[in-house]
């Protein structure tokens, strides 16, 4: 797993981001609006060797689609007005399908070329991005890949981001001269893999145009006072924005998915590239919509920058067509068997992938539950506490499989989370992870934490599969709000005396220890005055009282009446509890252990939908219903890739703030609103129970996932942490 970039691709990053913030600015960008087309710009891009970047193939030593792509999102983030990833892809086309050394001398000296998007229809005129600045344009017609070699400059159509687009009709004779390159398949082959390259070229430079949008609206937040502070403390405008930052970052990461996938030819690599396209577009207009907004009605004066984002936005997100086509195209890609060409990549240089020494641990533990799995253990199984079974727990807590990290030396999260992808007892409605999550959560605090004696028995006795935790944060006054905890702790000289409540205890019922915050001194700001703890459970004074939730699961509240308990069981300094509170919020702010839930759900949608109905249709033939299924799959492989990213950065010990947070908000959120379609596609039968396994499976995701946006920190908390963070915001609340 690989995820930052080269030494080499930093200074092509460095190098082309440099170029276009002192070449695109936004006054440059407006001069050039009458003809769409910076020319100054286009000599600077030529003389750095960028439109010809794709030219040479990358196991020949040219630039591998990550460059490309590397370059496209600058030019997307600074607004660039020339056609170059159009003059990118073309060229390459052109040069692969061994047009004449006439044009190729033309290429080299710096003409502009581009692609239609489309095949050629007779007397039926097209968009052609970047038309009205080229002297080139490359094509299909029937079955063959042709160049036309314009007579003159095409008129610029008037369009909404004032580009250098122009409507043509390609099959018009007197436009210039037609040169057929290739024929047959592999005429069909060359321009299709052209038209994919475009494809995640145009969604890189999506993700950068709307990474800047949202970077000038938090600008303006700062900068913006109403009411007496800045816009951007209330929650109304930092949380919509939130929600956009981590759509275009993830789009981002999906463009890279895609590439690494085609580097490493991997199946499902031309639905990914779908899935890329697709989604930026669809992250795109409201990202740039809420930025604009953020201005007020500044936003829509044409004389202030932010409209040209929006306006640029809307022209790349919808150049392709009606963006329902490209959905279409991911569930074909991924259910119906459509293959599809694929430029080179080269070799890119990251990978999301969790390694093979994970891989083959993966392969080992699900072996050993293969072995294990008995008919008792198979009934107990549930997404809840309840299908804890104590024997199995210790079984695979001797083979060190319940908690690699700590107990088996060389191991990472990339093991544990290549195990919660590929073992089904975790792909299952992720069975027995709540007690051993909150298990582990407990014993990195005590290693953390813990005064030696306590740490010492805490460890031994979690690790060995003999002890589990949970832990005690909510109340039933102070919610999400932790650090406004009243629960009293009172040191008499010997030990401490423990009163008060904790709601939403989940596994304590299983647990033996719990996870502690609580208040020691009343004096000060609420943040002060806190202590931690992780203490024995089952004490004289301690009452535990079920309540039952939604998603099928037991949680609890828990009830201290003058419990006394050793000193040792305190985690860190008396009041220092804030302190080491935010270490545990670390652990818990992150959305790789809800991920497995979004997986299965999808898995077991997928199963219902190839199964016939009651009425003897089968979901997967209808056109409507795949289309669901697909912006469901694009979006877990959306929050796989951010929690991947979490998980590698966690690896790699590289300390960005937000990566948990983004991780953990889309993957729940995205959960319940897909789950949510995904039932109402099945209705009425997914109101019924028992009746198919595939379809509870949903139906009870969907609903875990509402739970799910609150555990761990509410979506809202998770916003107001990517504003901060990601965006630069100040605090809101």
């Amino acid at each position: 797993m690989k995820l930052d970039l080269s030494e080499s691709q930093t200074l092509l990053q460095d190098s082309v981001a440099r170029l276009f913030k002192e070449q695109s600015t936004m006054a440059r960008v407006r001069q050039a609006e009458e003809t769409g087309f910076d020319a100054a710009l286009w000599k600077e891009l030529v003389a750095l060797g960028v439109t010809g970047m794709r030219i040479i193939a990358p196991d020949e030593g040219g630039s591998t689609l990550l460059d490309a792509a590397i370059v496209a999102e600058e030019a997307g983030r600074n607004l660039a007005s020339v056609p170059v990833v159009e003059t990118m892809v073309a060229n390459g086309l052109l040069y692969r399908a061994g047009a004449s050394e006439a044009i190729r001398a033309a290429i080299d000296a710096g003409a502009v070329t581009t692609l239609a998007l489309q095949p050629v229809k007779p007397g039926a005129a097209q968009i052609i991005a970047g038309g009205s600045a080229a002297q080139f344009i490359a094509g299909y017609d029937g079955d063959a890949l042709f160049v036309i070699a314009l007579n003159d400059k095409l008129s610029k159509t008037e369009n909404l981001a004032a580009s250098s687009l122009a409507l043509v009709d390609l099959s018009n004779p007197e436009i210039g001269t037609r040169t057929d390159l290739a024929k047959g398949d592999a005429a069909l082959t060359l321009y299709q893999a052209a038209i994919e390259e475009w494809k995640l070229l145009t969604a890189a430079s999506i993700a950068g145009l709307g990474n800047q949008a949202l970077l000038m609206a938090a600008q303006y937040s700062v900068e913006r006072v109403q009411f007496g502070k800045p816009i951007g403390t209330y929650q109304g405008v930092s949380h919509p924005l939130a929600d956009s930052a981590v759509d275009v970052d993830g789009g981002k990461l999906l463009v890279w998915h895609a590439i690494a996938s085609i580097a490493e030819d991997a199946a499902n690599s031309g639905a990914l590239v779908s899935m890329a396209y697709w989604w930026a577009g669809q992250a795109i207009q409201p990202a740039v919509q809420r930025a604009m907004r953020t201005f007020g009605g500044y936003g829509l004066s044409l004389e202030y920058d932010i409209q040209l984002y929006y306006r640029r936005g809307k022209m790349l997100a919808l150049l392709m067509g009606n963006p329902q086509a490209e959905l279409d195209r991911i569930s074909a890609r991924l259910w119906l068997d459509e293959q599809a060409a694929l430029p080179q990549a080269g070799d890119v240089e990251i990978s999301f992938d969790y390694g093979e020494e994970a891989k083959a641990y993966a392969a080992e533990v699900r072996a050993f539950v293969e072995a294990n799995m008995t008919p008792e253990i198979e009934a107990k199984k549930h997404h809840s506490t309840s299908g804890f079974h104590a024997g199995f727990h210790k079984k695979m807590a001797d083979a060190g499989y319940a908690f690699p990290d700590m107990a088996l030396p060389g191991q990472t999260p990339r093991s544990r989370y290549a195990v919660m992808e590929s073992v089904p007892m975790w792909e299952d409605m992720n069975w027995t992870r709540t007690p051993t999550g909150v298990s582990e959560f407990c014993a990195n605090m005590s290693q953390l934490w813990s005064q030696p004696e306590a740490k010492e028995e805490i460890l031994t006795r979690i690790i060995s599969g003999d002890a589990l935790g949970c832990l005690g944060f909510s109340e039933p006054a102070s919610g999400s709000d932790v650090f406004a905890a009243n629960f009293s702790a009172d040191f008499d000289g010997k030990q401490w005396v423990m009163n008060g409540q904790k709601m939403f205890t989940t596994n304590a019922h299983n647990a033996d220890y719990i996870l502690m915050l609580t208040r020691t001194d009343n004096g000060g700001r609420k943040h002060e005055g806190l202590t931690m703890f992780l203490m024995p459970l089952n004490l004289p004074g301690v009452e535990i009282h079920p309540v039952y939730t939604l998603q099928d699961e037991r949680t609890n509240i828990i009830y201290w009446t003058d419990v006394r308990i050793p000193d040792k069981y305190r985690l860190g300094e008396v009041g220092d509890g804030a302190r080491v509170m935010s270490s545990a919020l670390g652990f818990e702010h992150g959305g790789s252990s809800y991920q497995a839930a979004q997986q299965a759900m999808m898995k077991h949608a997928v199963n219902w939908a190839r199964k016939p109905r009651a009425d003897g249709s089968i979901a997967m033939e209808d056109v409507g219903a795949r289309r669901v299924l697909a912006n469901a799959a694009t979006v877990n492989q959306i929050a796989i890739l951010l929690c991947r990213r979490e998980v590698w950065a966690d690896v790699e010990e590289i300390k960005v703030p937000y990566y948990g947070a983004m991780s953990k908000m889309f993957g729940t959120e995205t959960m319940a609103k897909t789950g949510a379609e995904l039932v109402e596609l099945a209705a009425p039968e997914s109101l019924v129970r028992g009746q198919d396994h595939d379809l509870d499976m949903v139906e009870i995701t969907a609903r875990r996932a509402v739970g799910m946006t609150i555990y761990g920190g509410t979506s809202e908390v998770h916003r107001s942490v990517i504003a901060e963070k990601a965006l630069g915001m100040p605090k809101s609340r």
